[in-house]
């Protein structure tokens, strides 16, 4: 793992809006609360984390199932080893299988999506685990206000899940309690799977509905995914919900990943016309990455109706975006947004799993080709977010 660097004049830095909650937390801190809680983790993930099983144990195939997105977990009645009963030196195998690893200059290596699927799948039981949300929430807060950031906004399928409710009311007061105890605000938004049938959406986004009308941390919508289909695919039922929500007066965060990988040009301009068609007032509809697809339509697209570009440039060289310095992916592509109006900030895409901070993103953007006036810009959209949060959702101000 690349090791952070102290620039002479850090950058400063004020949220990190394009974050996934899994992804968050340190690898050591999600083991050390595992510990503390004195959990059982699946053997199956530490099977896939090429972590060798202590004598006895036991596995077949039918001990691992594929989640919807390609994450690996546990099967039921799979067996379970107790933390703390494992040597040290599987808990540092562990904790580096839960980071995506530094990607070779010349791109070579394992498919770093198959990294990125299992750094997720072996997080899972431990990041997903409900014992340790108020424990992950506070450490994510920790380490934001060390770094000087006052504002975090966490993608979750968990509020969508069968127990969501109970979810949120837990992630609800861990999240009042990090702003009164470290004084960083944080919100949620919901994943959605791009994949999933549109009727599955429209299920999914009327139960957004109702669960935003009683969590105010909730603040929208993340479709997330391989972005292995066209966006066309859910931005009907995206638009139609969105629209909804608009005509009725209700604040709407919605977040596309498109223009990620390079397999469908068309998708960024599709996810714009969306949410044009739905009339989200500015800074509300936003595109994750937009690497891929973006020419002059799109960015006067943009520009007009004041969607929002999140940029995570330690993620986009994890996975060999347009990666390397002065390459598109780094400081050069945020200069080019930046200076055609675009409102761009910086993202971290997961701190813990890609091993960066929002200080380091900056440090990373000034190497590769922004400059201290383009990081001003940013800064200065990041305080209009800010605004525009503190407006939409009075009850996180």
């Amino acid at each position: 793992m690349e090791q952070p660097s102290t620039p002479a004049v850090a950058p400063v830095v004020t949220t990190d809006i394009h974050t996934h909650l899994t992804g968050a937390p340190r690898s050591a801190e999600l083991i050390r609360l595992g510990l503390l809680h004195d959990l059982h983790y699946p053997a199956a993930m530490l099977r896939l984390a090429g972590i060798p099983l202590p004598e006895g144990v036991r596995l077949s195939e039918e001990d691992t199932r594929i989640l919807p997105g390609g994450i690996a977990a546990p099967a039921r009645g799979s067996p379970m080893l107790r933390l703390r009963e494992l040597p040290r030196e599987s808990h540092a195998q562990l904790e580096a299988a839960m980071e995506m690893p530094r990607r070779p200059a010349d791109g070579s290596g394992p498919d770093p999506f198959l990294l990125l699927e299992r750094a997720y799948s072996v997080r899972r039981p431990l990041g997903a685990h409900p014992a340790l949300l108020a424990g992950i929430l506070d450490s994510v807060a920790a380490d934001a206000a060390r770094d000087g950031v006052r504002h975090i906004e966490l993608s979750a399928s968990a509020p969508l899940a069968e127990d969501g409710e109970a979810w949120l009311r837990a992630a609800e007061a861990a999240a009042r309690g990090a702003l009164a105890l470290r004084g960083v605000r944080i919100l949620f938004l919901a994943t959605v799977n791009r994949h999933a049938a549109p009727a599955d959406i429209a299920r999914a986004l009327a139960r957004l509905d109702a669960l935003m009308a009683a969590f105010p941390l909730l603040a929208g919508l993340d479709i997330a995914g391989h972005e292995t289909n066209p966006t066309g695919d859910f931005m009907p039922t995206v638009v139609a919900w969105a629209s909804a929500r608009v005509r009725r007066g209700l604040p709407t965060v919605v977040r596309v990943h498109a223009g990620e990988t390079a397999c469908h040009p068309g998708n960024v301009r599709m996810a714009l016309e969306g949410f044009r068609e739905a009339g989200l007032p500015p800074g509300m509809g936003r595109i994750g990455h937009a690497l891929y697809g973006v020419g002059r339509r799109e960015v006067a697209l943009a520009r007009e109706i004041g969607a929002v570009v999140e940029m995570g440039i330690g993620s986009n060289r994890a996975l060999g975006y347009r990666s390397g310095p002065g390459r598109s992916g780094g400081g050069g592509r945020l200069a080019r947004l930046i200076g055609a109006g675009v409102p761009t900030v910086l993202g971290t895409d997961g701190h813990g799993i890609y091993g960066t901070s929002p200080a380091r993103e900056a440090v990373r953007a000034l190497r590769d080709g922004a400059s201290a006036a383009v990081m001003a810009e940013v800064a200065r959209h990041e305080a209009d977010h800010l605004r525009r949060v503190a407006a939409a959702f009075p009850a996180v101000a």
